[in-house]
């Protein structure tokens, strides 16, 4: 610990300053006439000071005025230097020209070339084309779209939360987003439009990837398809489902996550209708009113739902994987991301802003609007 006191310092500082010694300057006298006679042939009157001089000429003679035109010595440096830029050849000219001339020639002709150059910098602004989604954007925006929604920390699947989430992702990434876009709402508004739509290929795709599990599409005899129910012998099982699940992601297999299928697939036995999501974020809201802020106990009801899964889809075994980087990265910023409004796991429900409902049949071969 530092023993430094202020006011000890500052009493010491006093002390010195009180106690400092005297110093008097010496008086100026004048030369005797015995000194002036010695002295050189320059003579003045008794009150005469020797005046400093650089070699055989006062300094108050020396020009310091630099105002004019350049020295031959700094054309010839700024030449040099031009010939190295590679200017052309009305480029050098202007340059001699422009060291010829007067300061305040210079100053002006500076001045109007910035002008000139806030013209050229206006006229490519509004030249420039209308901000797009990219498809590099696109691209970023799908795959952490489905990241968020396999994350076992989200608290529901539909409204503007998820939505939020991914865009808070790319504000922090800045994959392919001009700067300061946040504060143009027409263009932030093409990058919410192009989440939206991930979000609605991503539940369909995952919808469809349900249906698919416990049921097959056939046509009946009037020409018409129907959903047939499989076998329970033919059921995806839980393990083989989640690996459909994370297919083309970087996600891994994990107990939540296997949890959160359990979840879907149970929900979407009793209620497969475009629905099917509203309904899943209401049991999430019922176990977190179950559970009544204990983590413990929704982590059991997580757990009997994979239990039950493997009863009436088949037993098998899981092989859980760690959750890697990129999945830790999605799940600690929908965390942070979450305001006060928003639930989280043990938190009460809320209610999301309306959204139309997903009826499964949008596939990711169609065509995405334009943003």
């Amino acid at each position: 610990m530092s023993n430094f006191s202020n006011d000890a310092f500052l009493q010491r500082m006093k002390a010195v300053a009180q106690n400092r010694p005297t110093i008097t300057p010496a008086p100026s006298r004048k030369r005797t006439r015995h000194e002036r006679d010695g002295a050189s042939s320059t003579v003045g009157s008794d009150d005469e000071r020797d005046e400093p001089t650089m070699g055989s000429t006062p300094l108050a003679g020396l020009n310091f005025n630099c105002s004019g035109p350049a020295t031959q010595n700094a054309v010839n440096a700024v030449r040099a230097f031009t010939k190295k830029q590679k200017l052309r050849g009305e480029q050098l000219t202007q340059v001699d020209a422009f060291l010829n001339d007067t300061p305040t020639v210079r100053e002006g002709k500076l001045f109007t070339l910035l002008l000139g150059l806030q013209n050229d910098v206006a006229n490519i602004i509004v030249a420039a084309p209308a901000f797009s989604v990219s498809p590099e954007l696109q691209t970023n925006i799908r795959s952490y779209a489905l990241a968020v929604m396999l994350s076992p920390k989200l608290a529901q699947y539909r409204g503007d939360l998820p939505v939020q989430h991914v865009i808070n992702i790319l504000k922090k990434h800045r994959f392919d987003m001009p700067p300061g876009i946040e504060n143009n709402p027409a263009d932030m508004q093409k990058i919410t439009a192009a989440v939206q739509y991930a979000f609605t290929q991503d539940r369909s795709s995952l919808k469809k990837k349900l249906f698919a599990s416990v049921r097959v599409s056939q046509v009946n005899e009037a020409g018409v398809k129907v959903a047939v129910d499989l076998p329970s012998e033919k059921h995806q099982n839980l393990f083989a489902l989640a690996q459909a699940f994370v297919d083309g992601t970087k996600c891994r297999i994990t107990n939540s996550l296997c949890g959160r299928i359990a979840l879907m697939r149970d929900v979407y036995l009793q209620n497969s209708t475009t629905s099917f999501w509203t309904s899943l974020d209401e049991a999430l809201s019922i176990m977190r009113t179950a559970a009544n802020g204990n983590e413990e106990a929704c982590d059991a009801m997580f757990e009997d739902l994979i239990i039950a899964d493997k009863a009436l889809h088949g037993a098998v075994d899981i092989v859980y994987q760690a959750t890697n980087s990129i999945q830790q990265e999605v799940d600690d910023l929908i965390v942070a991301g979450r305001g006060q409004e928003e639930p989280g796991l043990m938190n009460p429900p809320i209610n999301s802003t309306a959204e139309p409902e997903d009826d499964g049949t949008l596939g990711d071969s169609e065509e995405p609007p334009q943003y």
